[in-house]
């Protein structure tokens, strides 16, 4: 059985939803960052990277969302966790571009105080949002020729998509210029699927 190991609110949200989607058979470890669970020895000796999500397969543990994803693509072919008549470059170039470039902007809108290089938490917010609201721009073109990523079925980067959204709106950040992404937003919100995985998430 897969264990996923997750916080609330996290990142790792993104791969519970793809478990979901596939009906994977697995398990939730609750490693808690606002309670620095993540920098214990316990859980360093599991991922010494000291991050979620951590995905144990029992061979091995995989680490990093985008890696995860397609594992999962790997192991549940007939899930639609990445469509088929998308490659596995496209796929990792998407994927790579909402993990090294959207979710570090996530960090210094919602926690500009990490960065740790000025005083001016203003600044960096004021920063963050504008190149996320470029990124926002991207992503509105795409939607508005297709209501998901790659067409007409939800896949990981709606999933990716959802979860920057979702945090995003949590912490204030005005989406108002933003019809397409707000509409995919409730699309995948209404899915039974993502409805499952916050639940299961809020349980954590």
């Amino acid at each position: 059985m897969l264990t996923l190991c997750a916080s609330p609110g996290a990142c790792s949200q993104i791969s519970i939803i793809m478990l979901e989607k596939a009906q994977a058979n697995y398990a939730l470890r609750a490693v808690h960052l606002a309670k620095g669970e993540h920098k214990t020895a316990d859980y360093l000796s599991v991922n010494p990277k000291g991050k979620v999500p951590a995905l144990l397969t029992g061979n091995t543990v995989i680490t990093e969302t985008p890696a995860i994803l397609l594992f999962l693509n790997g192991q549940f072919a007939d899930a639609g966790i990445l469509p088929a008549h998308v490659t596995n470059v496209e796929a990792v170039s998407d994927l790579a571009w909402f993990a090294s470039f959207v979710h570090p902007l996530i960090t210094r809108y919602c926690k500009p105080d990490l960065l740790g290089v000025t005083n001016d938490v203003d600044a960096v917010k004021h920063v963050a949002a504008s190149q996320l609201r470029s990124a926002y721009q991207t992503a509105e073109k795409r939607l508005k020729a297709s209501p998901y990523w790659y067409g007409d079925d939800w896949s990981a980067a709606d999933a990716y998509l959802f979860w920057t959204v979702n945090r995003l709106k949590r912490a204030g950040f005005d989406f108002s210029e933003f019809e397409y992404v707000i509409q995919h937003y409730q699309q995948m919100l209404a899915s039974p699927v993502i409805k499952r995985a916050l639940l299961k998430e809020k349980a954590l």
